[in-house]
């Protein structure tokens, strides 16, 4: 899949909406798809665009789903701010005070600019939190006041060309063509002692992750078909009409990893609850996780290799992605259109 339908998010579903898409050729006769654990918001988004669902889009997580809104209803205030730099200091403050913040600028902050978008580690190390700051004053603002003042960066000269493209307009362009003049600075100090801390800035993470941000608002319409709550996945599903909703509808659930580096808001999260209502509950109900208790088998053709997390930092060592397979578990409930797929793997 090309087209991104949501924010760039850990535990993002892009990667296997090819198998989301076998899901919703099975229930296209549902009214309703029930995103209990949205997220970044790309299985939602993806919905809208390719189904005729009414999307119902839930996370607990009330400040990315505030950032949801905001991008949703138009930006406007995020268009204000997203162009800043977001220094630690103010990062932990937003983090550690989410109460004197607006929910859509919390959701920004802590997801545009963490680590790994685990919403609690500030994206940059210590020791290079200055020199992205000079990178992004270049890139964003034309100042190389930052830079010209570090003696890490002499002799980078970027060509006039590339200066005087407005980054508002044109913002994937300007920071290519910016990075790729830095990255060929960064080969010709090879062997000289500013080597390896310069390549521990060949990306500019909050740059990609800011451009990312506009993907909701260009790429998903039918609003009108959307509904977005912020409440735990068992209180939206017991507060939805049986008859109206429910018996109409296809759940989809990404609930938090077990075992793995935990989401902000995944650390109480009750599994054998959550597998026991997947056994019992008459609705068809679909998860992506890369594990289930063992009376719990996976759709077999479904297994796709996936990125759990971004890794992790500690004492400012940066240790590899974990990766896992992921499975498609579904609860054999409903009366689902059977797919080639089904046929071809008896399903």
């Amino acid at each position: 899949m090309s087209k991104r339908y949501g924010i760039v998010y850990m535990g993002s579903k892009e990667k296997i909406l090819d198998t989301i898409d076998y899901i919703f050729q099975r229930e296209y006769q549902k009214k309703y798809f029930i995103d209990l654990f949205a997220g970044g918001f790309s299985v939602s988004g993806f919905a809208l665009q390719r189904t005729k669902f009414e999307v119902i889009s839930n996370d607990i997580n009330p400040y990315v789903m505030g950032l949801h809104r905001e991008i949703l209803s138009g930006g406007q205030d995020l268009e204000q701010v997203k162009y800043d730099w977001i220094s630690r200091e103010h990062f932990e403050a937003v983090r550690d005070n989410p109460e004197k913040f607006d929910n859509w600028y919390v959701g920004y902050v802590l997801n545009v600019w963490s680590f790994g978008c685990n919403q609690k580690d500030y994206l940059y190390a210590k020791d290079l939190e200055n020199d992205k700051k000079a990178l992004h004053h270049a890139i964003v603002f034309n100042d190389f006041t930052l830079i010209n003042g570090n003696l890490i960066f002499e002799g980078l000269n970027i060509p006039e060309t590339i200066t005087t493209v407005d980054f508002k307009k044109y913002p994937n362009t300007k920071r290519l063509a910016f990075m790729n003049c830095f990255k060929s600075f960064i080969k010709r100090q090879e062997g000289y002692t500013s080597y390896e801390q310069l390549r521990r800035m060949e990306q500019m993470e909050n740059l990609s992750q800011m451009i990312h941000l506009g993907v909701i608002k260009r790429n998903i319409t039918h609003l009108d078909r959307l509904c977005l709550f912020e409440m735990d996945w068992k209180e939206l599903y017991n507060g939805l009409d049986q008859n109206g909703i429910l018996n109409d509808a296809v759940i989809y659930c990404d609930p938090p990893y077990e075992d793995t580096k935990q989401y902000q808001f995944g650390e109480d999260f009750n599994y054998e609850e959550f597998w026991e209502w997947f056994r019992n509950s008459p609705h068809a109900i679909y998860v992506s996780s890369y594990k289930a208790p063992e009376d719990i088998q996976p759709i077999n053709f479904a297994l796709k290799q996936v990125n759990l997390d971004n890794g992790n930092r500690s004492n400012e060592r940066i240790t590899k992605k974990k990766k896992a397979v992921e499975n498609i578990y579904w609860n054999g409930k409903g009366n689902p259109s059977p797919t080639f797929l089904d046929q071809l793997f008896n399903i």
